[in-house]
Protein backbone atom coordinates (compact mmCIF):
# COMPACT_ATOMS: atom_id res chain seq x y z
CA UNK A 1 0.00 0.00 0.00
CA UNK A 2 2.67 2.34 0.95
CA UNK A 3 4.68 1.57 -2.62
CA UNK A 4 1.84 2.19 -4.17
CA UNK A 5 1.07 6.22 -2.85
CA UNK A 6 4.41 6.30 -3.22
CA UNK A 7 4.29 5.90 -6.95
CA UNK A 8 1.72 7.74 -7.50
CA UNK A 9 2.81 10.82 -5.75
CA UNK A 10 6.08 10.24 -7.59
CA UNK A 11 4.27 10.03 -10.64
CA UNK A 12 2.32 13.04 -9.93
CA UNK A 13 5.28 15.14 -9.09
CA UNK A 14 7.49 14.49 -12.08
CA UNK A 15 4.24 14.35 -14.93
CA UNK A 16 3.90 17.86 -15.48
CA UNK A 17 7.88 18.06 -16.24
CA UNK A 18 7.81 15.29 -18.62
CA UNK A 19 4.04 16.30 -20.79
CA UNK A 20 5.98 19.90 -21.13
CA UNK A 21 7.70 20.65 -24.52
CA UNK A 22 11.33 21.31 -25.07
CA UNK A 23 11.72 25.65 -25.40
CA UNK A 24 12.18 26.80 -28.97
CA UNK A 25 15.46 28.58 -29.20
CA UNK A 26 14.44 32.60 -29.71
CA UNK A 27 17.63 34.66 -31.58
CA UNK A 28 18.17 38.22 -29.89
CA UNK A 29 18.27 40.54 -32.10
CA UNK A 30 21.84 42.24 -31.74
CA UNK A 31 21.33 45.39 -34.25
CA UNK A 32 21.14 47.70 -31.58
CA UNK A 33 24.08 50.07 -31.61
CA UNK A 34 24.84 52.41 -28.81
CA UNK A 35 26.87 54.79 -31.30
CA UNK A 36 24.05 55.88 -33.35
CA UNK A 37 22.54 57.58 -30.06
CA UNK A 38 22.26 61.09 -29.81
CA UNK A 39 22.97 62.05 -26.16
CA UNK A 40 24.04 65.79 -25.76
CA UNK A 41 27.00 66.74 -24.27
CA UNK A 42 27.92 66.78 -20.69
CA UNK A 43 27.23 70.71 -19.19
CA UNK A 44 30.94 70.11 -17.79
CA UNK A 45 32.40 69.80 -20.85
CA UNK A 46 30.81 72.24 -22.67
CA UNK A 47 32.11 74.99 -20.53
CA UNK A 48 28.11 75.96 -18.86
CA UNK A 49 29.42 74.57 -15.54
CA UNK A 50 32.62 75.85 -14.84
CA UNK A 51 31.37 78.68 -13.40
CA UNK A 52 28.98 77.46 -10.98
CA UNK A 53 31.88 75.05 -9.43
CA UNK A 54 34.10 77.62 -9.19
CA UNK A 55 32.51 80.32 -7.54
CA UNK A 56 29.59 77.52 -5.90
CA UNK A 57 27.46 79.93 -7.19
CA UNK A 58 23.92 79.28 -9.61
CA UNK A 59 22.65 81.19 -11.65
CA UNK A 60 18.97 82.84 -10.73
CA UNK A 61 16.01 81.92 -13.28
CA UNK A 62 14.68 85.02 -14.97
CA UNK A 63 11.74 85.65 -12.45
CA UNK A 64 14.78 86.11 -9.50
CA UNK A 65 16.46 88.69 -11.06
CA UNK A 66 16.56 91.88 -9.72
CA UNK A 67 15.15 95.37 -12.29
CA UNK A 68 18.09 96.97 -11.13
CA UNK A 69 21.31 97.57 -12.91
CA UNK A 70 23.50 97.18 -9.65
CA UNK A 71 22.83 94.09 -8.15
CA UNK A 72 21.39 90.59 -8.99
CA UNK A 73 19.94 87.62 -6.78
CA UNK A 74 21.97 84.48 -6.78
CA UNK A 75 21.60 81.28 -5.07
CA UNK A 76 24.72 79.80 -2.83
CA UNK A 77 25.07 77.67 -0.19
CA UNK A 78 24.78 79.98 3.48
CA UNK A 79 22.66 79.55 6.55
CA UNK A 80 19.37 79.96 8.14
CA UNK A 81 17.87 79.46 11.60
CA UNK A 82 15.20 76.57 11.89
CA UNK A 83 13.25 78.10 14.21
CA UNK A 84 10.75 75.11 14.00
CA UNK A 85 9.82 71.56 12.89
CA UNK A 86 6.46 69.49 13.22
CA UNK A 87 4.13 66.98 11.07
CA UNK A 88 1.32 69.25 12.23
CA UNK A 89 0.15 71.70 9.01
CA UNK A 90 -1.97 73.51 11.29
CA UNK A 91 0.18 74.11 13.70
CA UNK A 92 3.22 74.90 11.69
CA UNK A 93 1.11 77.50 9.81
CA UNK A 94 0.05 79.22 13.12
CA UNK A 95 3.52 79.40 14.38
CA UNK A 96 4.63 80.71 11.11
CA UNK A 97 2.26 83.56 11.04
CA UNK A 98 3.38 84.77 14.78
CA UNK A 99 6.98 84.18 13.50
CA UNK A 100 6.05 86.34 10.80
CA UNK A 101 5.48 89.58 13.52
CA UNK A 102 8.87 88.40 15.07
CA UNK A 103 11.39 88.82 12.16
CA UNK A 104 9.56 91.59 9.90
CA UNK A 105 13.18 92.45 8.51
CA UNK A 106 14.11 88.41 8.08
CA UNK A 107 12.99 86.15 5.33
CA UNK A 108 10.51 83.52 6.64
CA UNK A 109 10.16 80.20 4.76
CA UNK A 110 7.89 77.08 5.36
CA UNK A 111 9.41 74.06 3.90
CA UNK A 112 8.04 70.53 3.71
CA UNK A 113 10.11 68.09 3.68
CA UNK A 114 7.95 64.62 3.98
CA UNK A 115 6.80 64.33 6.85
CA UNK A 116 8.03 67.50 8.49
CA UNK A 117 7.01 71.29 8.09
CA UNK A 118 9.88 73.48 9.05
CA UNK A 119 10.04 77.00 9.76
CA UNK A 120 12.98 78.89 8.78
CA UNK A 121 14.08 82.31 9.33
CA UNK A 122 16.95 83.80 7.48
CA UNK A 123 19.41 84.32 4.26
CA UNK A 124 22.83 84.50 6.42
CA UNK A 125 26.05 84.50 3.74
CA UNK A 126 28.35 83.96 6.71
CA UNK A 127 27.74 81.73 10.09
CA UNK A 128 28.90 85.17 12.39
CA UNK A 129 25.44 86.31 11.07
CA UNK A 130 23.04 82.97 11.59
CA UNK A 131 24.50 82.92 15.33
CA UNK A 132 22.99 86.58 15.74
CA UNK A 133 20.00 85.92 14.48
CA UNK A 134 19.94 82.52 16.59
CA UNK A 135 20.71 84.66 19.89
CA UNK A 136 17.45 86.65 18.41
CA UNK A 137 15.61 83.76 18.02
CA UNK A 138 16.28 82.54 21.45
CA UNK A 139 15.47 85.97 23.27
CA UNK A 140 12.00 85.74 21.16
CA UNK A 141 11.43 82.25 23.11
CA UNK A 142 11.98 79.83 20.07
CA UNK A 143 13.69 76.99 22.15
CA UNK A 144 13.99 74.20 19.46
CA UNK A 145 16.14 76.89 16.94
CA UNK A 146 19.12 75.89 15.59
CA UNK A 147 21.12 76.76 12.47
CA UNK A 148 21.22 74.75 9.34
CA UNK A 149 23.65 74.91 6.02
CA UNK A 150 21.26 75.35 3.13
CA UNK A 151 21.19 76.90 -0.15
CA UNK A 152 20.32 80.91 0.38
CA UNK A 153 19.39 83.81 -1.94
CA UNK A 154 21.72 86.77 -1.83
CA UNK A 155 22.39 90.06 -3.83
CA UNK A 156 25.46 89.90 -5.60
CA UNK A 157 27.02 93.14 -6.66
CA UNK A 158 27.51 93.61 -10.41
CA UNK A 159 30.21 96.18 -11.46
CA UNK A 160 29.08 97.96 -15.11
CA UNK A 161 32.28 99.42 -16.72
CA UNK A 162 31.74 101.78 -19.32
CA UNK A 163 34.19 102.32 -21.99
Amino acid sequence: MKKRLFGILWLALWAPLWAQEPAAVVEQDESFDPLDLYDPSLPILDGSMIYEIITDIKEPSVADRLDRDSARVVEKMGWKVQIYSTTDFYQADTLFLKAVEDFIDQELVKEFNSPYYKIRVGNCSTREQAEELLDRAIELKYREAWIIRTPVKTEEKLFLYIY
